[in-house]
């Protein structure tokens, strides 16, 4: 057999060690970064509160997935917008507005996995401009662009 060896090495990432982040003052950990997985993939953990939730948004070259670990989200992607439990997965194909919330009165986690890379660098960018004399929306905009992240209420 002569198959050919991925470029990629295994990667076995626990919850604990993984790198926490809070962008927009979102609890998140950066379960798989974009260079751990050689641009394919990035996946990231959200942790949300009852009524937490990032704003609407499209991603114009990248698809995005969610999973329900803990919680209940009500979740907007396109037309549809369900309330959702555990278990449940969503495909979020590009070009696609989406967003959702905690709509529970517990914590809950949502796994976000993202095709191809960058939603995890994104977020990484978001928490260093917070870091330093904070930001304001035209920053977040103009960084938002070429790492493939538009808010279509702020335009």
């Amino acid at each position: 057999m002569d198959a050919k060896r991925s470029p990629l090495r295994a990667t076995i990432v626990r919850p604990d060690p993984a790198l926490p982040i809070q962008p927009f003052d979102l609890a998140m950990k950066v379960l798989l970064t974009t260079e751990a997985a050689g641009g394919a993939i990035s996946l990231v953990m959200g942790c949300h509160e009852p009524g937490e939730g990032p704003p609407d948004r499209i991603h114009f070259n990248r698809e995005e997935m969610f999973f329900v670990v803990e919680g209940i989200y009500e979740l907007t992607a396109g037309d549809q917008t369900s309330t959702v439990g555990v278990g449940t997965m969503v495909l979020i194909p590009r070009n696609t507005e989406h967003h959702f919330r905690n709509v529970g009165d517990t914590t809950a986690r949502i796994l976000d996995w993202s095709l191809p890379d960058g939603q995890d660098r994104y977020f990484k960018a978001i928490c260093d401009l917070a870091a330093g004399d904070g930001f304001n929306c035209a920053q977040v905009m103009e960084m938002g662009e070429p790492l493939d992240a538009y808010f279509p209420a702020v335009h």
